[in-house]
């Protein structure tokens, strides 16, 4: 007759283990910001920093192309395109680094 109630205790036990999720979410969340991907653009010139969440944390600009200290001035796209080639880089990177997690 009551054969069927052998389950409650697993059905009490997953829902414990979902009331645990948010805070482990949370958790993992704090983890990754705290986390930091670093890449260069492909001419060494840029390099941009993000956290483990995506968000970008700095931009470095090497002076010489911006033609500080006698460098030669770079033309405007060729730093859009490291600026975009070196934060495509870091994005990888997060990408990365949250697949390897367990």
């Amino acid at each position: 007759m009551f054969k069927g109630l052998g389950n409650l205790g697993n059905i009490a036990s997953m829902v414990g283990k979902l009331q645990e999720i948010p805070q482990k979410m949370q958790e993992l969340n704090e983890q990754m910001r705290s986390e930091r991907v670093s890449a260069s653009s492909s001419c060494n010139h840029v390099e941009v920093v993000m956290n483990g969440i995506g968000e970008v944390q700095s931009v470095e600009i090497a002076p010489e192309i911006l033609g500080v200290g006698g460098g030669e001035l770079v033309a405007p796209e060729d730093l859009q395109h490291a600026i975009r080639d070196a934060t495509n880089a870091a994005g990888r990177g997060c990408k990365a680094t949250v697949c390897q997690r367990d």
